[in-house]
């Protein structure tokens, strides 16, 4: 991922594993072999459904970060997190929290209030062009909330994979997520960036 990225000119990459740090290690090695900044991050897939991405500002928040999710392991047993909002915001000193919303509903204006409370000016919410039908109303609709919030929005995306010949390989586990064949699929295959309205990539992405 980072060689192609270094190929494509981008300058840095956030690599935000659920609920572990585990690949921060490889992803610190392809950083200094390619020049690609590492930013480093996770995101937190908590126990109510509020999924947030967050990043240490500091050497202390990440320490604090390592015994969140220390916590969280320790719950949940083997290959598992167990996370509450009350745990993020109780280590949450010096974390960038983005809020990973899907729609613009009174759930997420009730997550992004206690997001904006909890973190102050370092709480966002991701704007992330998922390729699928509404979009432009989805991201417009989500950035009118941030804005009524007065919570600051970042653009992320969803990386499914890194080279176009991974391309046909995450058709298929896309297939298997929803328990179709490739011929049935239909709107629920991922729509990527060369099928993707010019307009769309002109207003959330630059």
């Amino acid at each position: 991922m980072f060689a192609q990225a270094a190929l494509a000119g981008i300058e840095a990459l956030a690599v935000v594993d659920r609920n572990s740090l585990a690949g921060i290690v490889r992803a610190h090695e392809a950083a200094k072999t390619t020049g690609v900044r590492l930013i480093v991050g996770c995101r937190l897939d908590l126990t109510d459904g509020m999924s947030v991405l967050v990043y240490p500002t500091d050497r202390p928040a990440y320490s604090r970060l390592c015994r969140l999710l220390s916590l969280g392991k320790r719950r949940g047993g083997k290959a598992k997190c167990v996370l509450e909002w009350q745990d993020l915001v109780a280590y949450g000193e010096g974390l960038i929290a983005v809020l990973v919303p899907d729609l613009a509903d009174e759930e997420c204006g009730l997550r992004l209030r206690r997001l904006r409370d909890a973190f102050g000016d370092r709480a966002y919410l991701a704007l992330t062009l998922r390729r699928r039908p509404n979009d432009q109303l989805r991201l417009h609709e989500l950035s009118n909330l941030a804005t009524q919030m007065r919570v600051a929005t970042v653009v992320t995306n969803d990386v499914l994979f890194h080279e176009p010949a991974r391309r046909i390989l995450q058709d298929v586990v896309t297939c298997i997520r929803h328990n179709v064949t490739i011929d049935t699929i239909g709107d629920r295959r991922e729509r990527h960036a060369d099928w993707t309205c010019p307009y769309l990539v002109e207003r959330f992405c630059h």
